[in-house]
């Protein structure tokens, strides 16, 4: 990735603790590069080590494609600091990733901006638009992209943040090991923190709920004592565990019992009414289908944008004319409507949506194709099993996809009609050699974790269908 945002080699040098072993404190930048590939003159090439590469490997083709310094904790293989022009800062730090993150942070301070920070097992993404989506409507609002939200991501986002145009930032911090979490708050010192749940996901790296649980509320626990927490009020364990912060809170849920609230009214398969509730000020409205998850997750963000400061009454004015950003899709297919919710799955998560379908109560039938939940460790058979028996009292019908999805099927009633199949591949498969299945009036709910590549079935159905 590369950053436009010019810096001089002093300002870095101090913020890492680094030494300059080439070159001038006085030497400038255009910007900052981790991708010899894509970077341009003038930058500074940021050696990191990944999984699969090594940036100090590619010194060589940053400096020929014009870069005007390195940033290295090593000396790479054909690496001569005499051999170099004086044009040119190398700088040596201990351990490159942290000092890119000691960077952002020295960056942030100098912006003196406030950041909302947003973590959870899932919402995220979703919480972090709808926040912005919202607050740009009073500040200048700067975000991470996409889904850079790791120890790299993060900081080239703060780095990106250029002075006078970001006026609140607001950065999603995500985690598959211990630890990930607090080292992200660090780097941001968020005035706000938001965690939208806290649910079995990436358990092979976090251990237990526990474990998870406790990634999570790091993020709090970074946040200064005169700052505002934000959580989720229908889960237990959170409500709990706030109790021992000494911070501001404002919780967020499925009820107008909380600070800010709200009921679904009604709902069908172009829109959902729901009444709104932020602190003593209600009001209904009508938004486009997206799903209870996703009214969870853009009451998060109004709730963020609460602990701003913003007024209630003029959250809840722009709340209708927003870009309502959601990874779902729904589509109304001849007799079938089709949810298309692939992107991600966990239990949570897949409670959510099948609490959500129960809403729909005008078709005969419902189908629920469910992939695999992954990177749940030695918990993944017994959380599929529990799911596996949820999804009989919600469906009339369930198809299970993925090496994983077979231990659905151990609690799923197995009274009910279900299929399983290994992959999707194997799935739409299917699909196409019986389109009659889609002939009747149902509903047809898809949810998995990414890796299942569930959106190959999405594809069937709509191609079947057209």
């Amino acid at each position: 990735m590369n950053v436009a945002n010019k810096f001089v080699t002093e300002d870095i040098v101090r913020a890492v603790n680094g030494i300059l072993i080439n070159g001038d404190m006085g030497i400038p930048f255009r910007g900052i590069s981790t991708d010899s590939r894509t970077i341009k003159p003038g930058y500074l090439f940021w050696c990191l080590k990944g999984e699969r590469f090594d940036g100090h490997d590619f010194w060589r083709e940053a400096i020929d494609k014009g870069a005007k310094g390195l940033v290295i904790s090593r000396f790479p293989k054909g690496f001569r600091v005499e051999d170099l022009p004086k044009t040119i800062s190398v700088i040596f730090v201990k351990d490159t990733l942290i000092a890119l993150g000691d960077l952002a942070n020295f960056w942030r301070r100098k912006l003196n901006i406030p950041i909302i920070a947003i973590t959870g097992s899932c919402g995220k993404t979703t919480t972090k638009e709808m926040t912005c989506a919202i607050v740009s409507n009073f500040w200048k609002c700067g975000k991470t992209p996409k889904n850079f939200n790791n120890l790299i991501g993060v900081p080239l986002a703060i780095l990106s943040f250029k002075e006078g145009d970001v006026e609140v930032g607001i950065v999603e911090l995500g985690t598959n090991a211990p630890g990930e979490i607090a080292r992200l708050a660090e780097i941001v010192e968020p005035q706000i923190g938001i965690i939208t749940c806290v649910a079995p996901s990436h358990l092979e790296g976090l251990g237990s709920e526990e474990g998870i649980l406790k990634e999570k509320l790091s993020l709090f626990e970074k946040v200064k004592e005169d700052g505002i927490l934000v959580y989720n009020r229908d889960q237990e364990v959170l409500v709990k565990a706030v109790e021992k912060f000494p911070h501001k809170k404002i919780a967020f849920g499925n009820s107008l019992e909380a600070d800010v609230g709200f009921i679904v009214e009604s709902v069908n398969q172009d829109e959902v009414k729901v009444k709104f509730k932020v602190k003593e000020v209600e009001r209904e409205i009508e938004l486009s289908n997206i799903g209870i998850h996703n009214l969870y997750n853009l009451s998060a963000g109004i709730a963020g944008s609460l602990a701003l400061g913003i007024e209630p009454e003029k959250i809840l004015e722009v709340v209708p004319n927003i870009e309502l950003y959601t990874r779902s899709s729904v589509y109304k297919l001849g007799k079938v409507l089709l949810i298309d919710d692939a992107y991600n799955a966990n239990p949570f998560s897949i409670k959510a949506a099948l609490n959500y379908i129960k809403n729909f109560k005008d078709f005969p039938k419902k189908l629920a194709i469910l992939g695999d939940m992954k990177e749940l460790g030695k918990f993944s058979q017994s959380l599929h099993e529990e799911i596996g028996k949820l999804v009989s009292e919600f469906v009339d019908e369930a198809w299970f996809v993925g090496e994983e999805a077979k231990f659905y099927l151990n609690g799923y009633n197995s009274s009910k009609p279900y299929k399983y199949f290994k992959t999707s591949e194997e799935c739409a498969e299917f699909i196409e050699a019986n389109k009659e299945v889609f002939n009747e009036e149902m509903l047809v709910l898809v949810k998995g974790s990414r890796a299942v590549q569930l959106e190959k079935v999405v594809e069937k159905i709509k191609e079947v269908l057209s």
